[in-house]
């Protein structure tokens, strides 16, 4: 008896994570990026321009960088320590509270981030072109799938009974 489709759900999950994740790093290579540093780059990219108060540009704290990527903390700190050592970004210490780390990107880290999303969103065109590109109905319910996928509560302490 063959398997119900749903049983095969955490192997092509697993597969497609684990093929975009490499062509990521392959792509982003030729910048000086891994997948990892890519995604702490992006989204820092992304946190910075989100809020702009008054005074310009926000920091984000180190923090709410891991809790948008979806990266453990501890792991972003060595990603970051390890991009500021490459002048791509500066870590500051909060005024107000001196246990929060504030991040900017670099006028370099700047001038690299930039061309690696325009290679990986031209990665990302062709991973959808099979649903009909960027825009297209099928690609606006994938991504919705997949929203609910992450979304979706798991029970991480569960065992065999």
């Amino acid at each position: 008896m063959p398997n119900p489709p749903g049983a095969m759900a955490g192997a092509f999950v697993w597969r497609l994570s684990t093929r975009w994740r490499a062509a990521v790093d392959r792509a982003v290579s030729v910048h000086g990026l891994t997948h990892a540093t890519y995604v702490v780059l992006t989204t820092l990219y992304s946190l910075r321009g989100a809020a702009r108060p008054a005074d310009g540009p926000s920091s984000p704290s180190q923090r709410a960088l891991a809790d948008a990527s979806g990266m453990e903390p501890m792991y972003v700190s060595r990603l970051i320590r390890s991009l500021e050592s490459d002048g791509l970004v500066v870590r500051t210490r909060d005024e107000r509270d001196t246990r929060i780390v504030r991040l900017n990107i670099t006028d370099r880290g700047l001038s690299v981030v930039r061309p690696a999303m325009r290679t990986v969103q031209a990665l990302l065109d062709q991973l959808l072109a099979p649903l009909g590109g960027r825009d297209s109905t099928r690609t606006v319910e994938f991504v919705a799938t997949l929203t609910e996928l992450l979304n979706a509560p798991l029970d991480l302490g569960a065992t065999d009974a």
